[in-house]
């Protein structure tokens, strides 16, 4: 949109470089459909269709009464006399929600786009990397730890207490066990999530990784920047850094991987 034209106009407009898109959109059914019926070649929710209802919401009813029109580049062209409806109530709902459609007063407008702006108290992520997987995970035993329902112990961590700990097995700050999962002996858990009825056997060392259900390692595995998604079994001795292992994949004996996809064919 032309800012230029259109700030007069408003009795309230607000710019900020502080929030980021969490890329979670809903649509009426209908409106989508319209749209993607009439631009067979958009391919992007995000890049395209979005801009377009933005864009698009600002237009006049085809019936040419008087009212805001904006042109396929986003340019504003308002007429003289138009009478554009203030949108200082727009606070009512949410931060950046409209509570009334911009054009009722001028009979323009067949949709209108809004936005929800979570408020400091909300957890919010945007999951779109490997690493950002990772973080989230961090974050539950962290900043956002009220989501896992669970209580810090006086070690901070979240150990469940039907978990089975060997001897000398250490579990580090920012860590998390989840119910029925077993360590064996002299085992070192740092900065790591595991999920659920994992079983790990001993001399095993796991840092700053995900291992979730049902997972079984077996003894002197080193797991480090990884995630290792459920039902993998790791055999005596495999190492894996920096890499992602598919649901059900067997990591064979004494292998060693490093910044790798594994998963199975």
């Amino acid at each position: 949109m032309n800012l230029i034209s259109a700030l007069p106009f408003f009795c309230q407009m607000e710019i900020r470089s502080d929030l980021m898109d969490a890329h979670l959109y809903a649509f009426n059914r209908t409106t989508l459909q319209d749209v993607l019926e009439k631009k067979e070649t958009y391919r992007s929710i995000r890049l395209e269709v979005l801009p377009y209802l933005v864009r698009s919401q600002l237009r006049s009813a085809p019936s040419g009464g008087e009212g805001t029109i904006v042109d396929e580049t986003g340019d504003v062209v308002i007429p003289p006399n138009s009478n554009l409806q203030c949108l200082s109530q727009h606070r009512a709902i949410a931060p950046s929600a409209f509570k009334q459609d911009l054009l009722s007063s001028s009979g323009g407008g067949t949709h209108r786009c809004c936005v929800y702006i979570a408020s400091k108290n909300k957890y919010c992520h945007r999951l779109n990397s490997i690493q950002a997987y990772c973080d989230i995970n961090r974050d539950v035993i962290g900043e956002a730890s009220h989501l896992s329902g669970y209580s810090f112990s006086s070690h901070n961590n979240i150990i469940h207490p039907s978990c089975v700990l060997g001897s000398k097995t250490t579990v580090g700050p920012q860590c998390m066990l989840a119910e029925g999962s077993q360590l064996g002996d002299k085992c070192s858990v740092k900065r790591s999530v595991i999920g659920r009825h994992c079983r790990i056997g001993s001399n095993v060392k796991i840092v700053n990784s995900v291992v979730m259900n049902h997972v079984v390692i077996e003894d002197g595995c080193h797991i480090q920047g990884s995630v290792v998604c459920n039902n993998v079994q790791l055999q005596e001795r495999a190492v894996l850094k920096d890499c992602q292992v598919g649901a059900g994949y067997t990591v064979t004996a004494g292998s060693d991987h490093k910044a790798e996809s594994l998963a199975r064919k």
